[in-house]
């Protein structure tokens, strides 16, 4: 038993970082208040949303099952997110071969990582459900005793089946994408459709909240055929006994040592072809020949095959880029959708003919925000980890070190922006001279959130993370990149919805490039300067 509780205790410690920001030795207490304090804000956002949705459902006495709704959509936000997060938690983890060569049962450590999923889990749910039942609380028309007790085994129990399901799917999508060379190209694929998925329902709340309104009973009849748990706690809260309990409390029992059983079947085969390195190259080794690149094209080249190897990297910076395409699309089919918008006094109160002689800076503003809201280079420096003394003992000059990670990341964004101006252009009749200037700006706004996140990430870098999602995710350098770019991008909407109409597009467009060139130039020179010599400066 000890040792189990030894191998619990350190799995959850290296694996679990997600929950932990790490701070200098003496500096424990704003380590441990931060993540409160995010998860204590998070919390209160959820009891806000939560205790709107009951106040307008009070009237209609249909408490009960809205909870049961809500408790069925925590399990497939549960279930999307625990698919993300298998790659991390179940399979390929990093101390895989230390403790497969520990004389412990190959069972103990597919119960390691169950567990271990099973708390992250329990904490994901709780965050949302606690708020939810208490805002319940407030608006319910009586609540018994008998209400508390099974909620908290509901609490314990939401993330068993959810946990399974989530477990199954992420080991076929494993197992397919361990097949070919590029491992993780399902895993990405997957999340960002994820992604697209909670983003359509976020911005349709309102029109889902209005059909649940309508059809809450019908909704829920099909739940609890569909989903037992959500039906079951209904069920409990509104007559309780003791023989449900039990049948509840078994079912999520037998169902989550099925999932373990079905699980165990495949899981180390997918491990190791996980851990083999596919080639499809056949090899002379008689006449082996070498390619050989400039300096500068290696590092290039490095810098990319990081990106593309690194899904939380290309989730978390990728999407931004998604989205402008999606937005490009959109603005060229539906443009008659979003002119009502721009036409209503109680917005923007545009005229139709300043609409159509302004598309130009409507394009600008969308290659802004993706610009902004895509931060790749606050990263860069940070995932190199304890290879950055490998790096700055290279015979290639500190300029050309950190004008690769800028190359590097213009030959991402570059790209994905071109096409979505290809797509704008042949929809709208944009001149010749705003085309040429939309496609400078197209390579001048991105290059200055690239120059910005990796100034900034050579002030914070953070070389000792356990983990990629800790860099990409937690670090103070993505999150200072992150509001930076946020406040450029609104003060670039407010300039340009302030001064629309009074001066020409082109014009606006000609001085718009003027000034972020000039920018480019401002943080080129400070890059070479002082970022050079924060580069030289770093150790691990």
């Amino acid at each position: 038993m000890n040792k189990l509780y030894s191998l619990i205790r350190a799995s959850m410690t290296s694996d679990m970082s997600i929950f932990k920001i790490n701070q200098k030795k003496h500096n424990k207490k704003s380590a441990a208040f931060l993540p409160i304090f995010v998860g204590i804000f998070f919390m209160i956002a959820i009891w806000g949303n939560a205790n709107m949705i009951f106040e307008k459902i009070a009237p209609m006495h249909l408490q009960v099952i809205i909870l049961s709704i809500l408790v069925f959509g925590v399990s497939i936000i549960t279930i999307i997110e625990g698919v993300y997060k298998t790659g991390s938690l179940i399979f390929n983890c990093k101390d895989d071969q230390l403790l497969l060569s520990l004389p412990i049962k190959r069972s103990t450590v597919l119960f390691l990582r169950i567990f271990k999923f099973y708390i992250f889990e329990l904490i994901f749910n709780s965050l949302i459900m606690i708020p939810i039942l208490l805002a319940y609380v407030r608006w319910a028309d009586a609540v018994e005793w008998t209400f508390y007790r099974t909620s908290f085994v509901m609490l314990l129990l939401l993330p068993v089946i959810p946990i399974v399901i989530s477990c199954i799917v992420g080991g076929i999508t494993s197992s397919i994408s361990s097949r070919f060379k590029y491992k993780n190209a399902v895993q990405i694929i997957f999340s960002m459709i994820a992604l697209l998925i909670i983003l359509y329902i976020s911005f349709n709340l309102d029109s889902i909240f209005n059909y649940l309104a309508e059809h809450a009973t019908s909704i829920n009849d099909l739940i609890t055929k569909i989903y037992y748990p959500a039906g079951a706690y209904a069920t409990l809260i509104t007559d309780f006994n003791i023989a449900t309990l039990l049948i509840f409390i078994l079912v999520n029992v037998a169902v989550s040592a099925l999932g373990i059983f079905i699980l165990s079947k495949f899981y180390f085969k997918i491990n190791s072809r996980l851990k083999k390195v596919t080639t499809t190259k056949k090899t002379n080794v008689k006449n082996l020949a070498f390619k050989s690149h400039p300096a500068r094209i290696a590092l290039i080249k490095k810098e990319l095959n990081t990106f593309f190897k690194t899904p939380v990297f290309i989730i978390n910076a990728g999407f931004g880029l998604v989205l402008f395409i999606i937005g490009a699309v959109l603005l060229s089919i539906k443009f008659d959708l979003i002119t009502p918008l721009l036409e209503n006094p109680e917005t923007f109160n545009f005229s139709a003919e300043l609409i159509n002689s302004n598309i130009p800076l409507l394009v600008f503003l969308l290659i802004a925000f993706a610009s902004f809201m895509t931060s790749i280079t606050s990263s860069v420096i940070s995932l190199e980890g304890k290879n950055i003394n490998i790096l700055k003992s290279l015979p290639v000059e500190t300029k050309t070190i950190l004008m690769s990670k800028i190359y590097s990341s213009l030959v991402l964004t570059t790209p994905i922006l071109l096409i979505g101006d290809i797509i704008l252009f042949a929809r709208f009749n944009i001149g010749i001279l705003e085309i040429l200037l939309l496609l400078i700006l197209s390579v001048a706004v991105p290059l200055i959130s690239h120059y910005i996140g990796l100034i900034i990430n050579l002030k914070y870098p953070k070389l000792d993370a356990e983990n990629t999602a800790e860099v990409v995710k937690q670090s103070t350098s993505s999150f200072v990149s992150v509001m930076v770019g946020m406040i450029l991008l609104a003060i670039t909407f407010v300039i340009i919805f302030g001064i629309i109409g009074k001066i020409s597009a082109t014009l606006i467009l000609v001085i718009a490039t003027a000034i972020f060139i000039i920018m480019d130039t401002i943080l080129y020179i400070y890059l070479i300067k002082i970022g050079s010599k924060d580069f030289n400066k770093l150790s691990v």
